[in-house]
């Protein structure tokens, strides 16, 4: 019987907590794929997104001592990068910069670094892979259509998988209102891919 990866990654965070890197090192390995995508979708640039998952990591090292509870380490991290993420699209926005271009966020909906996750489209079969990579695209042009908390929540629950409540907390937002903005989000994308249906 294989123990239970929650244990196994509260135990990780005490042991980092108590200061050994290696079980930090461990941590990082299973978080900087699913922090790189979050990070991606809401930035849209992979460079700043990199960026974004090194420093959200580097403040987690130096932060992990503030964490009281061990288990609740995965929303804890997303929180500091999603924070971080909008900040950067705050920034931007400030600066009066263009969202996103739609044909940046395409890579994070098919892989992400150190995950080896790929989208159906990489298939061997070269006409589904010119459909899926249609529609990732198309889905890319929605995303950075939307307004970066809809697409952050959106991002959270769809691709990183979170639960409302992780949301909530990654956000600092009360459940209607996460549950709202994801609501918003999937209407926007149901009717803008309506003819991918």
């Amino acid at each position: 019987m294989s123990p239970d990866p929650g244990q196994e990654e509260r135990a990780l965070v005490l042991r980092a907590q108590d200061g050994e890197t290696a079980a930090f090192e461990r941590l990082v390995d299973r978080h900087q794929g699913r922090l790189f995508r979050i990070a991606f979708m809401v930035v849209g640039d992979r460079q700043e997104a990199e960026d974004l998952v090194q420093e959200t990591l580097v403040l987690a090292w130096r932060r992990l001592h503030l964490l009281e509870e061990p288990a609740a380490f995965r929303g804890w991290v997303a929180q500091i990068c999603s924070r971080s993420a909008t900040d950067v699209v705050r920034r931007r926005a400030r600066r009066a910069t263009a969202p996103a271009a739609a044909e940046d966020l395409e890579p994070a909906l098919e892989s992400s670094p150190d995950t080896g996750r790929t989208s159906p489209g990489a298939a061997a079969d070269p006409a589904r892979s010119a459909l899926v990579n249609a529609q990732m695209s198309a889905l890319a042009r929605v995303l950075s259509t939307l307004d970066p908390a809809l697409r952050l929540c959106w991002v959270l629950r769809e691709v990183d998988g979170m639960s409302y409540r992780e949301i909530c907390a990654a956000v600092d937002a009360s459940e209607p209102t996460v549950r709202g903005r994801i609501a918003r989000a999937r209407a926007r994308i149901v009717d803008e891919m309506e003819e991918w249906r």
